[in-house]
């Protein structure tokens, strides 16, 4: 029996996209002049974690940010445990998207690859990153400069 080739569902990722797009608008709202924004996250358990994102290229039709996530005390793990992801904004059709800084995710893989990728990780990453902004967008504050020097 061979099993059905993975289609990728196209309509749900480019409403994510719209939606993630509205959330990182939500998040910058009245302070889209900076180049940095930092929250901090306020979770179950009374854990802390921080938020940021960095603009780092912009033109007229896009905007490139990186995004890190991860718990605002030092731990010692053996392993990292943050999010970093490079976050592509389309101003003309207000999508967002995960890039990894010099190319775009492909919307299926085959499975198994080399790189270990999921057959659907373009729509998995953009989940992610619609979570996070979420947890943010609820439980988040927004850092002043006043906080980063307290925090650093």
């Amino acid at each position: 029996m061979i099993k059905d080739a993975y289609i990728p569902d196209l309509n749900s990722l480019q409403m994510l996209g719209e939606l993630n797009y509205r959330r990182i608008a939500r998040i910058l709202r009245s302070k889209e002049a900076e180049a940095e924004w930092h929250f901090l996250i306020h979770s179950i358990g009374g854990q802390e974690s921080r938020l940021s994102l960095v603009l780092t290229q912009e033109s007229q039709y896009t905007s490139q940010f990186k995004l890190t996530f991860g718990q605002q005390k030092r731990t010692d793990l053996l392993f990292d445990h943050g999010v970093n992801m490079t976050v592509r904004l389309y101003h003309d059709v207000k999508i967002a998207e995960i890039t990894d800084g010099h190319r775009q995710y492909q919307g299926a893989y085959p499975y198994p690859n080399d790189a270990m990728l999921h057959k659907d990780e373009k729509m998995r990453l953009n989940q992610q990153l619609a979570d996070l902004l979420e947890l943010c967008l609820k439980h988040g504050y927004r850092l002043n400069q006043d906080d980063l020097v307290a925090f650093a």
